[in-house]
């Protein structure tokens, strides 16, 4: 196994340092005496667990600390514990009372004052206590450095909890399961998951044998980081080697992966794999598999999950509803979006910025621009802070609606908020200025884009290339192409094709030509839309003939023409006045079903 030495010195003084505030001293004991009746019953009410009020157990203590004679220190550590479960900071108290009565303290006192200064994030506390034990030759045990490297990897510490876990073993102490799933959790939490791997191989060492905590611990990494076949093959072994019965969380860990890799048919079946070993979903399992049947457009489907879930009385979370309004929104749908909204508001449930987000998009797709930006504003009533996506999602809408100036006004207030336009937001001002012919304040934007330091991306080239192919600045298009390749940048066969379009429609067939010979060069294949545009460009410079033979050879080469492929090549011929020729393919086209 490796282990992770990287400052022992560092380890050493966190373990020896006193610590002025906390100092285990050495006075006489009280756990030789028997128990008189009331302290059985305290003893017996924490170890039930029947303490749950902090000021019953306050009241206890102030009695405890008043009789005659004292009750043990074992009692004395029980209640410790029950107020470490309510209130650290009352058990500190406690035990400052305790020595001034006189009661020794002993290594499980020191145990529960470590675990609360870790969940009180005073690791110093924590480690000066250990090293007062080390010094009054208390027994350390496995469950002090187990409180230790629990707080250490708590506080993302999880390198330190190594040597911590390193020093145990130095010492001669074994760890227990819990110490190495805290352990192999902690790595897990930090990507270091072959390491956890590792660490879990070797549990066998120290007679430790793996448990349903490390094993879901190293799943979930492994379908966080996209590994799920390994999450699987791992989930194999845990059940068929080590015998131990997946946990629901196990379960969510791995759907959820299988979901996100879009992996669905086998996520279905891992749900019912559960289902009939008599585990219940919960509402993160039902939420991933909602989210991915919407990814596939399956509506219908999501739907009949999230009845389902209903039905069996599991409360659909803010996730849940918020996945389905955005696959709502998404087709358009809004009625239906709307209804699951107003629902989650009716259900207590507030719709978080991503909800809000689905919602504006989709009235903006569906052309209830201004409905949009009143939700839009509404969001600042419920608290939500806009964001960049927020900004975005809007402003792509009044593109796409061409209302430009309401688009550029928004963007001047999102920088007004501080917040800074990302990659998406430039691009979408650019394609949108461009599809309305605004080149100039396209290429203005463009500018800024870049002095501010974000990189154009395929996305945003294309969409200025093909406004400045559209509106005629063709010598401009092809200037700004050519440097692309001069900066190795890696474009595609749509940006091609915009430049061929580009050059053919402003009468520049033979560049066009060239272009599109040399695209094997270029490692780009065309496709239909490619073919389509230089047959277009063949048949306005007469060239039909050339134009059908292209057509042939589009389809020798496993590129399929479609119905525009044909319809510009039979409106070539009738240009042509060839009838007969666009009579023959008008045909072939009715023989493919093309309409």
């Amino acid at each position: 196994m490796i282990l992770f030495i990287r400052n022992a010195s560092l380890t050493h003084s966190l373990l020896l340092k006193p610590h002025p505030l906390i100092l285990i001293t050495t006075v006489r004991t009280y756990g030789s005496h028997s128990r008189t009746p009331f302290e059985v019953l305290v003893f017996d009410q924490c170890k039930s667990g029947q303490i749950k009020k902090l000021e019953d157990a306050l009241g206890y203590f102030d009695k405890m600390v008043s009789v005659k004679p004292l009750p043990s220190t074992e009692t004395f550590n029980q209640l410790l514990i029950s107020v470490s479960r309510m209130r650290c900071v009352d058990a500190f108290e406690m035990y400052k009372r305790m020595k001034l009565v006189g009661i020794q303290p002993n290594v499980f006192t020191a145990n529960i004052l470590i675990n609360c200064c870790c969940q009180l994030s005073r690791l110093d506390c924590a480690f000066s206590l250990f090293g007062e034990m080390l010094k009054r030759g208390f027994q350390i045990d496995t469950v002090t450095f187990t409180s230790l490297i629990k707080g250490l990897c708590l506080q993302g510490k999880v390198f330190l909890a190594l040597e911590v876990f390193e020093r145990m073993i130095e010492m001669g102490i074994q760890p227990n399961v819990v110490t190495c799933g805290t352990v192999i959790s902690g790595l897990c939490r930090i990507g270091e998951v072959g390491n956890a791997l590792e660490l879990q191989k070797n549990m066998g060492r120290w007679n430790c044998k793996p448990d349903i905590v490390s094993y879901g611990a190293i799943i979930d990494s492994l379908c966080k980081r996209g590994s799920v076949k390994e999450a699987l093959n791992l989930f194999s072994r845990m059940i068929k080697d080590q015998g131990i019965v997946p946990s629901v969380i196990v379960y969510s860990s791995l759907i959820s992966g299988l979901c996100s890799s879009d992996r669905l048919s086998e996520a279905l079946q891992l749900f019912y794999n559960m289902s009939g070993r008599g585990i219940a979903a919960d509402a993160i399992i039902y939420s991933s598999l909602i989210h991915g049947i919407s990814k596939h457009g399956l509506r219908k489907e999501a739907k009949t999950f999230f009845d389902e879930m209903v039905n069996r009385g599991i409360s659909p979370t803010v996730v849940t509803y918020s996945i389905l309004v955005d696959s709502l929104s998404k087709e358009g749908k809004m009625r239906e979006a709307g209804e699951l909204f107003a629902e989650m508001i009716s259900l207590g449930k507030e719709p978080n910025a991503l909800t809000y987000n689905s919602m504006i998009g989709g009235l903006c797709l569906t052309g209830k621009i201004d409905e949009a930006h009143r939700l839009f504003d509404s969001m600042g009533d419920k608290g939500l802070e806009h964001d960049e996506h927020s900004f975005t999602v809007l402003i792509n809408g009044y593109c796409k609606n061409f209302r430009l100036d309401d688009a550029l006004q928004l963007f001047k207030k999102m920088k007004q908020n501080g917040l800074k336009p990302t990659q998406v937001t430039y691009s979408t001002l650019v394609n949108g200025l461009c599809r309305a012919g605004r080149i100039r304040n396209a290429q203005s934007l463009f500018d800024e884009m870049q002095s501010v330091g974000i990189s154009p991306n395929v996305v945003t080239y294309g969409a200025l290339l093909d406004g400045l192919c559209k509106n005629g600045y063709i010598d401009e298009a092809v200037d700004l192409f050519q440097s692309l390749e001069g900066m190795g940048f890696k474009y595609n066969i749509r940006i091609c094709s915009l430049v061929i379009d580009g050059l053919c429609k402003a009468g520049k067939f033979e560049d066009a030509k060239r272009l599109f010979d040399d695209l094997p060069n270029r490692a780009l294949v065309p496709n239909v839309i490619t073919y389509t545009i230089l047959i277009s460009g063949m048949c306005k410079e007469g060239m039909q003939f050339e134009a059908e033979r292209l057509l042939f050879e589009m389809e020798k080469n496993g590129c399929l023409p479609n119905a525009v492929t044909y319809k510009t090549l039979i409106k070539g011929f009738l240009e042509a006045k060839d009838f007969k020729k666009a009579k023959e393919l008008l045909q072939k086209m009715r023989e493919k079903n093309f309409h």
